[in-house]
């Protein structure tokens, strides 16, 4: 049986159309101290397949603003969603991590999908509740505060980081993909108008 849950700015409309690129990897393959690094690659491969894709004009200096701008986002962006995915996934399934971009309109999507723990997911519903009903604002410096206190590198932050500071709209799919061994994917997706 096939049970989902969305949350927040979630359109499954664009993952059915409008594909620029999809990258699917086996994370638990790649050695831990690898992985870094293996995210980096990726990160870069993306901003730069990006800033191919919307070059600058000599006859347009906005253009060289608007590129910088551009690829600032996308490295933030890509480089949060894909360490949140290798930081959550849950190791002892064997499916894989999917980053993709999407292009519609004036707007830039990445969606990220990887499975999920209980527990993760348990913390995931805690703090999107928290997030859908809160003051973003208000919010960011509670968790700043909290970070600051605990020490966790589960504070939200780089999540609450794309809302502040690159107006960015988020959405998440909760899924149960499988039962025997049950295996739930979480589906990350930012928006950002360009």
């Amino acid at each position: 049986m096939n049970m989902s849950q969305i949350w927040g700015d979630f359109r499954e409309d664009i993952l059915a159309k409008h594909q620029l690129f999809s990258f699917e990897f086996y994370i638990d393959t790649i050695p831990p101290e690898r992985r870094k690094q293996t995210r980096y690659l990726i990160v870069a491969f993306i901003t730069d397949y990006l800033a191919n894709l919307f070059p600058t004009s000599e006859e347009d200096i906005h253009s060289f603003e608007k590129h910088l701008t551009l690829k600032s986002a996308a490295t933030y962006l890509t480089n949060e969603l894909l360490e949140n995915s290798i930081k959550f996934h849950h190791g002892l399934v064997n499916f894989p991590i999917t980053f993709a971009g999407y292009l519609l309109d004036k707007c830039l999507i990445f969606a990220t999908t990887n499975s999920a723990q209980e527990k993760s997911l348990e913390k995931l519903n805690i703090f999107l509740n928290e997030l859908i009903n809160s003051d973003i604002d208000e919010l960011y410096f509670r968790q700043l505060e909290k970070g600051a206190e605990e020490k966790s590198d589960e504070s939200g932050l780089g999540l609450l980081s794309m809302i502040n500071d690159y107006s960015a709209k988020l959405g998440w799919k909760i899924e149960t993909v499988n039962q025997d061994p049950q295996i739930t994917t979480v589906t990350t997706m930012v928006q950002l108008a360009i």
